[in-house]
C-alpha cells in the first residue's frame, strides 16, 4: 500500500464518531400555541403539522455517532417554547468523496405558533404552518408551502420559494432566485421585501391584489403581467407604480437578475 494509502486509512480509524446511522427521537406536550426554535450548523430541516397537542422531534445521521464524541443534541422545554440545537463533532478527522454530512431534522408540531428554523450549511422545508416564521440557511435552499402568517426568510446562498396567505413577507437570498406565490386574503402589513443579490425574482399575486410598487434590477430586465400604473418615467430596470389603485409598499430589487411580476 502507498503512502497516500496508508494516510487515508489512518485518518478514518482515528476517529470515534463515524458510524453507518443513528438516530434519536422525543416528543413534547404542548398545551397552547408552540414555540420552536431549532439551530445547527449543518443538516437538513423538515417541519410539517399536525393536529396533535405534541411537537415530535427526531434527528438521523448516516455518517456520524449522535452522543459521545459524535453528534451532540442540546434540548430544553419551557413551558410551550421547546429549543433543540444539533452540534457537529470538531474533532473529526474522516477523508471522504461525498461531503454532505446526511442529517437530518425532522419534526411533526401543532399548526399554529412560531418557528424559528436556522441551519447554516443545509436545506429547510416547511408546509402547512400558520403563525411568526423565521427561517434563516447560510448554504441551502429553502420551500416554503401552504404557510399562513408573517414570514421572515433569508439563504446566504440558495434559492427560496414560498406560498400562502402573507401578511408580512421579508425575503432575501445572496446568491440564487426568489419565487412566491402570494394567495388570496394577504395583506401588506406594513410593507413587503423580496431582494436577490444574483438570482430572479418572480412575485405571483392575485388579480385584485391591491399595493404600492418599488422594482428595481442592476443587470437585468422587468416583467409585468399585472395592469400597473407607473409613477414617473418607465424604464426596464426601475418602475415604480401600483396596482389596483396602491395600498402598502411591496419592494423588489435584483442586483444580477430579472423581476417577473405576474398574476395568479
Amino acid at each position: 500500500m502507498n503512502r497516500f494509502g496508508l494516510v487515508v486509512l489512518g485518518l478514518c480509524l482515528s476517529t470515534t464518531s463515524f458510524v453507518h446511522a443513528d438516530e434519536w427521537s422525543k416528543t413534547y406536550t404542548i398545551t397552547e400555541k408552540p414555540d420552536l426554535r431549532i439551530e445547527t450548523s449543518d443538516a437538513d430541516i423538515h417541519v410539517d403539522t399536525w393536529d396533535q397537542k405534541t411537537i415530535e422531534a427526531r434527528v438521523t445521521s448516516d455518517r456520524y455517532k449522535i452522543g459521545g464524541r459524535g453528534l451532540k443534541i442540546e434540548e430544553h422545554q419551557s413551558g410551550d417554547s421547546v429549543e433543540l440545537q444539533v452540534h457537529f463533532p470538531h474533532d473529526t478527522h474522516i477523508i471522504s468523496f461525498n461531503f454532505h454530512n446526511h442529517v437530518n431534522v425532522e419534526i411533526h408540531m401543532p399548526r399554529e405558533g412560531r418557528v424559528n428554523l436556522h441551519t447554516g450549511d443545509g436545506s429547510i422545508r416547511l408546509a402547512n404552518f400558520k403563525g411568526q416564521m423565521d427561517l434563516k440557511t447560510g448554504d441551502g435552499h429553502q420551500e416554503i408551502e401552504s404557510v399562513d402568517g408573517t414570514l421572515r426568510a433569508s439563504a446566504g446562498d440558495g434559492r427560496i420559494t414560498a406560498s400562502g396567505r402573507f401578511d408580512g413577507l421579508e425575503l432575501g437570498t445572496g446568491d440564487g432566485r426568489i419565487e412566491a406565490r402570494v394567495t388570496s386574503g394577504s395583506t401588506v402589513t406594513p410593507s413587503w421585501t423580496l431582494h436577490a443579490g444574483d438570482g430572479s425574482v418572480t412575485l405571483e399575486l392575485p388579480a385584485n391584489f391591491a399595493a404600492d410598487l418599488d422594482m428595481h434590477t442592476s443587470d437585468g430586465h422587468i416583467t409585468a403581467d399585472i395592469p400597473l400604473s407607473v409613477d414617473g418615467r418607465l424604464s426596464e430596470k426601475s418602475i415604480h407604480g401600483k396596482i389596483n389603485g396602491g395600498g402598502n409598499l411591496i419592494t423588489i430589487h435584483t442586483g444580477d437578475g430579472s423581476i417577473r411580476l405576474q398574476k395568479s
